[in-house]
């Protein structure tokens, strides 16, 4: 009988247990097959991707999906700057009793009327550009009250 070398006997219990746990995991992945009712390949392929298997590209329709997303932001800006669009109706949330409605954004502008607190607005479109009113950024807001159309300061019109 041939003597063992050191560690020769660890190595074998290695291999058993490197053979078991191969075993196990073939053994998983044949069942898992089945029980979905799928090829090994088609389980393995689902098991290391979350996306579905289809034969369009993932890159090009992730690319198409940006695009149309940019077309229809500029189309909403575009009808906007026509005023075509209504994000809807607000609400004048002032501290004062009234807002003005101006007839160019600016403060500086022509007052149309004055626009009671709490009283409900049609807003037309915002203004693309941010300026800062005692510091605090914002931006005009084109609104309808009263079938007159004018520029309020925005952080005082709350849609609702």
């Amino acid at each position: 009988m041939a003597k063992q070398r050191y560690g020769e006997k660890n190595r074998n219990i290695l291999f058993r247990w490197l053979y078991f746990v191969l075993f196990a995991i073939i053994s998983i992945w044949l069942l898992s097959s089945i029980i979905t009712k799928k090829s090994p390949s088609e389980t393995l392929k689902n098991l290391f991707t979350k996306l579905p298997a289809s034969t369009e590209d993932p890159v090009d329709s992730i690319i198409t999906a940006q695009k149309d997303s940019v077309i229809q932001s500029l189309k909403l800006q575009l009808a906007q700057c026509r005023g075509e669009v209504s994000y809807g109706r607000a609400m004048v949330l002032i501290e004062s009793s009234t807002l003005n409605l101006r007839s160019q954004p600016s403060l500086g502008s022509k007052i149309l009327l004055k626009i009671p607190a709490n009283s409900e607005v049609d807003v037309l479109y915002y203004d693309n550009k941010t300026y800062y009113l005692e510091g605090k950024p914002g931006k005009w807001c084109r609104i309808k009250y009263a079938d007159t159309e004018g520029w309020a300061w925005g952080n005082y019109i709350k849609e609702i």
